[in-house]
């Protein structure tokens, strides 16, 4: 019996020894683009060339690349087909520059793919984490994965509900600083360590994928008639954001994979902000704007990170507990006294402040 890639191998075969026998060469090609086959099938170079002969444009070819993608990533291939999700963000950035504005078909296009980004993330980080399980079976960290995988899955179940993803999307980022812990550390026992890069490679594909889409997103729907107005309005709130941010982070327990996976987005952050700034000097308007809209994404996985870390590392609860509340003291004594809103405005000015305040809140004990 055939499987379903079998019959379809099979059908298309048949198609071309009959078009072969008719002397209908260049049709061949045709027929199987038409066919639409993956990128794993032996016919896939006829598809690509089918392509080339239908002059397909950029805009389709850009669609047909992700629907490959996807494809492969649904059937526990994604992993090893990095190179399409590569010609997909090529064609994507040909068709999406960033400073002008964005065809509404192609956003709207973006808008419906959205959900499958997350999903398409989720489930290569399901098949990365089933991997490192198996390799990883008799080792402190099995249990981990194990946990990974279901938790995985449960996110998948849940990615339809739209009031979680933006606490989904945190998670994942904190799930892959805890992966690339273990990787490193247990790299001499990894079968292919090779496929765990690709893994990361693609997962910062997928992230500025998902990125460029929420943004594109996000712009056409404010409908902004002033994006200078808006890019300064914008710019304020990161600044503001930011400097909570950093203040948390100063006082955040120093081994917890929260803070690492908090700094690293911060720093991300920071360096598309810059670059915000200088596209806005330059008259770049609209790319200045999504640049921080970009930005902004991060910092708030940092902050969604830092809010959470005290359920999701179980195993730094107690630090993070503590952090927390001297957190909360800090913040209300600041606010009380009527400097909290000088120190988001100023933050470089009072960092020094503020580091001396954690080091005095810490040897106060725990905050029980």
């Amino acid at each position: 019996m055939f499987g379903p890639e079998q019959k379809g191998v099979a059908a298309i075969t048949a198609v071309i020894i009959v078009a072969a026998s008719i002397g209908a060469g260049v049709a061949t090609p045709v027929i199987v683009d038409a066919a639409d086959v993956d990128p794993d099938s032996p016919f896939y170079g006829l598809e690509r060339l089918g392509e080339q002969i239908r002059m397909v444009g950029g805009e389709d070819q850009m669609k047909e690349r992700w629907g490959e993608y996807v494809s492969l990533v649904n059937r526990g291939k994604g992993l090893a087909h990095k190179s399409i999700l590569e010609e997909f963000v090529e064609k994507m950035r040909d068709v999406v520059p960033g400073d002008v504005e964005t065809k509404r078909e192609i956003v709207q296009w973006m808008q419906e793919q959205m959900p499958e980004i997350g999903m398409v993330q989720l489930r290569l980080c399901k098949e990365l984490c089933q991997q490192l399980r198996q390799e990883l079976e008799n080792t402190p960290e099995a249990e981990w994965l194990e946990n990974c995988i279901r938790e995985c899955e449960n996110f998948e179940e849940n990615w339809d509900r739209l009031e979680l993803r933006t606490q989904i999307r945190a998670r994942l980022r904190l799930i892959r600083e805890i992966m690339e812990n273990i990787a490193n550390r247990y790299r001499a026992q990894i079968h292919k360590p090779m496929d765990v890069d690709v893994y990361f490679d693609i997962d910062n594909v997928l992230v500025d994928v998902d990125i460029t889409v929420n943004v594109e997103v996000d712009i056409s729907a404010e409908n902004l008639p002033d994006l200078s107005e808006a890019f300064e309005n914008k710019l304020e709130e990161f600044d503001n954001l930011l400097a909570e941010v950093q203040i948390m982070l100063e006082g955040a327990p120093e081994n917890a994979h929260g803070k690492h996976a908090a700094e690293r987005l911060v720093e991300v952050a920071i360096g598309l902000k810059d670059k915000a700034v200088a596209a806005y000097e330059e008259g770049k308007i609209r790319r200045a704007l999504a640049l921080i809209h970009a930005a902004k994404i991060h910092l708030g996985n940092a902050e969604r990170i830092l809010e959470n870390a005290e359920e999701w590392e179980p195993e730094f609860a107690t630090q993070w507990y503590t952090w927390r509340n001297r957190w909360e003291n800090m913040k209300q004594e600041w606010t009380g006294e009527g400097i909290w809103e000088n120190i988001i405005e100023n933050y470089n000015r009072y960092a020094e402040t503020v580091r001396k305040r954690w080091e005095e809140e810490k040897h106060k004990g725990p905050a029980w």
